[in-house]
């Protein structure tokens, strides 16, 4: 379970997301997931900035999902994070909990067994998303 780290002394407060995992008995559930960010040199010789702790990545790419289309129960094909760039998209966990992921919204996708969740798009565009896929779960 992750939880919500306070700010260093003189730091920033944790980045706030939400996560879609599947329990042991299979059923998708949101929970709140806080991302610790330190201030570092990240690009020298540019001034420092805040940065996340940098996770291993196996693949990166973008979809365009039509408006109107809807996805029933189904699991994450791989632990990812998913980006909306363009439009809305909508998940449901299993446990019936829903969430609105409007234009620059992010959610970590970890619910890779069990019953899943569903997703659709909502509104009259297209939603376009970002995809960033991790290769396992942390440990």
């Amino acid at each position: 379970m992750v939880t919500i780290e306070p700010p260093d002394a003189g730091g920033r407060a944790p980045l706030a997301f939400a996560r879609l995992y599947a329990d042991a008995a299979g059923e998708s559930h949101f929970a709140p997931l806080a991302v610790a960010v330190t201030e570092r040199l990240f690009a020298p010789p540019a001034r420092p900035f805040w940065v996340s702790p940098l996770e291993e990545a196996a693949r990166q790419g973008f979809l365009i999902v039509p408006a109107g289309w809807v996805g029933e129960l189904h699991p994450s094909p791989l632990r990812m994070w998913i980006f909306v760039l363009g439009g809305a998209m909508e998940f449901e966990a299993s446990d019936g909990e829903r969430r609105a992921l409007p234009t620059g919204s992010a959610l970590l996708l970890e619910d890779t067994t069990g019953k899943g969740h569903a997703s659709k798009v909502v509104g009259t565009a297209d939603a376009t998303l970002a995809v960033v896929q991790m290769p396992v779960a942390p440990a």
